[in-house]
């Protein structure tokens, strides 16, 4: 069966990037295909608000985040931020390249408190700082530019898991200083999953020309040397998934078109009117109102019901999917992705707030459904 997808990634595609994705696929070198890959390269570090270097490298977004550990982790001293599960995927895959990897943790509820990095930052000399922009496990949004600066006065580098938040959420990468920001296809840039996009300063490619890396797919090393000998028409060592790069760049091109100021705003006009929404249903946002996502919705049942049956209900009698969470919260939180055009558009939404309030009406709970439609239309 065919679900609506209102999970946080993979999304549902609007039907014009789709079109573009369907196509048969073309050679993944030659002159003519390699201008459109650096082209398209460019245009994400453009996105990312960068002269950067971008890296369209085959594989998840965590494929991504392991190739810059790789790069840049490797032996050296490390702190990882973390207030949530992919904090914590993230400490997992950086401790896989250094055996002086430290862990700082928040509360799952609450953004990266700057005061509390200052004092460990004051503590120890690290290499590197890593955290993830969005935690897409509690829908919690990050103080990048306000990290970065802490990160740069302590004399480290910075580097940013960004798959929950390019295209959706400001960011700047040379304006705040990061130094290297990761990515995916399939989340706010509306794209087919099969892509992890690695934008990193030029500065700091420039260490890797003697830097001693135990491994070959996932250290930009070696896509810099092929960068820089086969340029001119096979400019990174694998074979490309080139359907899914020419959905990339029509997207591109498309946000581009509209501007991304214009895209940053639809997100939140449209997190703005869910959230609402959910507080009319009598149900609660997980993240506070300061601190959250533009592209995805926890949301607290209130110890009202197990998040696992409403999942249920809506992909069995609605044919929506939406997703669970993790760990210590996984009981009580549940999480709508609008991250793509298709999954703000209003009718979507209003399907989605309908069937949340059958299912609890069918709980035997009280539930405004007249008044979550209003807040959401509003």
């Amino acid at each position: 069966m065919k679900y609506l997808l209102m999970i946080p990634g993979p999304v549902e595609i609007p039907d014009d990037i789709l079109q573009a994705a369907g196509a048969q696929p073309v050679a993944h070198y030659g002159p003519e295909w390699t201008d459109f890959y650096l082209n398209t390269a460019t245009s994400v570090s453009r996105l990312l608000g960068t002269k950067g270097r971008t890296f369209i490298i085959p594989g998840s977004g965590s494929a991504g985040l392991d190739a810059v550990a790789t790069s840049f982790c490797t032996d050296k001293r490390c702190l990882v931020l973390n207030n949530g599960q992919f904090g914590g995927r993230l400490y997992d895959i950086v401790s896989r390249h250094t055996a002086d990897a430290d862990l700082l943790k928040f509360p799952l509820n609450s953004p990266i408190d700057t005061s509390v990095l200052k004092k460990r930052l004051a503590k120890k000399r690290y290499d590197v700082v890593f955290m993830t922009h969005v935690e897409t496990s509690t829908g919690i949004l990050n103080p990048v530019e306000e990290v970065s600066r802490l990160v740069k006065e302590n004399g480290a580098i910075f580097l940013l898991d960004a798959i929950s938040s390019a295209g959706i959420e400001k960011l700047e990468m040379d304006g705040w200083s990061v130094d290297a920001v990761i990515t995916a296809s399939q989340k706010g840039l509306e794209c087919p999953p099969g892509l992890a996009l690695v934008t990193v300063q030029e500065e700091l490619l420039k260490g890797l020309k003697t830097a001693s890396i135990p491994s070959w797919y996932t250290n930009l090393g070696v896509w810099c040397e092929y960068y820089e000998k086969w340029h001119d028409w096979h400019p990174y060592p694998v074979t490309l998934p080139t359907s899914t790069t020419i959905a990339l760049a029509t997207s591109l091109k498309i946000m581009e078109k509209e501007g991304i100021t214009a895209r940053q705003n639809l997100y939140l006009k449209v997190s703005d009117r869910l959230r609402k929404a959910v507080l009319g249903l009598g149900l609660k946002p997980y993240a506070p109102e300061d601190n959250h996502a533009h592209g995805l919705t926890a949301v607290s049942t209130e110890g009202k019901f197990d998040p696992t049956n409403l999942i249920k209900y809506l992909r069995e009698e609605a044919g929506i999917q939406i997703a669970g969470s993790f760990g210590e919260i996984k009981s009580h939180v549940f999480r709508i992705g609008h991250m793509s055009r298709k999954q703000c558009q209003t009718v979507n939404l209003m399907s989605l707030i309908s069937s949340i309030a059958c299912f609890m009406a069918s709980q035997g709970i009280d539930v405004s459904f007249n008044m979550a439609l209003q807040k959401l239309l509003s």
